[in-house]
């Protein structure tokens, strides 16, 4: 082999052996994105568990800091040292189980059950109303049974339907949203006897755009952390 052709050679090399190590630093982001760890409760506090998709988790702040940005975090800030919020959002999940991305088939499902926690949030509905997910009655009757399967451990559950959605490119029907997601919540909520947080009617009032059309960002996450903080502190009155 001439030296031009060993030259070309390791310069290949090197340049497979950078893409390899892009690819891999790439998948651990991604699945520490994906799949965030989980929370860990810290005893002598009211816990919350914060149930959900992508605008629990975060999503919308991720550039900002999810961390202390997204609305569980600025929830246990308001709230004050005497609360601990575990966030148990994780992106794109459906509620329901016949979902692309369903909820019960992440780690979070199983450790926010057993979480202990004295509250749980529940704010699932967006990602159902995503591409061929949707199924009104289907959707009603399991939203129903998660939430009973909290109420059997002892914690008090908060129903919330899920903020307003605008045109987007990620296959998330706004109108099912408005007409039918966010009414089944408001139905099965009452159904149940369950405290309601109308995210949707709050975010509909108050936000008129998302950067993607579906995310809360920094502002509208606060809006929606102190429209819970309010609910919590006057339980049995439907936040709206």
């Amino acid at each position: 082999m001439t030296r031009e052709r060993r030259s070309r050679a390791g310069v290949a090399r090197a340049f497979a052996a950078s893409l390899a190590v892009l690819v891999g630093v790439g998948t651990v982001v991604y699945r520490r994105i994906m799949f965030p760890p989980l929370p860990r409760r810290r005893e002598a506090r009211i816990t919350i568990a914060a149930v959900g998709d992508s605008n629990t988790y975060g999503a919308g702040a991720l550039l900002r800091g999810r961390q202390r940005n997204s609305y569980p975090a600025q929830l246990e800030r308001i709230l004050g040292d005497g609360y601990q919020v575990l966030n148990y959002g994780v992106n794109r999940c459906t509620l329901q189980h016949e979902g692309d991305w369903p909820y019960d088939a992440t780690p979070q499902a199983t450790a926010s059950l057993h979480a202990g926690a004295d509250i749980v949030l529940v704010m699932l509905g967006s990602n159902d109303a995503r591409g061929d997910n949707w199924n009104a009655e289907r959707y009603e009757t399991q939203l129903a049974a998660f939430v009973e399967r909290y109420r059997t451990r002892g914690a008090t559950v908060f129903l919330l339907t899920p903020p307003v959605a605008f045109p987007n490119r990620r296959g998330v029907h706004e109108r099912i949203i408005a007409e039918e997601v966010a009414p089944i919540v408001r139905a099965v909520a009452s159904r149940l006897g369950a405290d309601l947080i109308d995210v949707f009617d709050v975010t509909r009032r108050s936000v008129t755009r998302h950067p993607d059309g579906i995310h809360l960002d920094v502002r509208a996450s606060a809006l929606v952390a102190e429209t819970v903080a309010e609910a919590l502190q006057s339980p049995g009155k439907s936040a709206e």
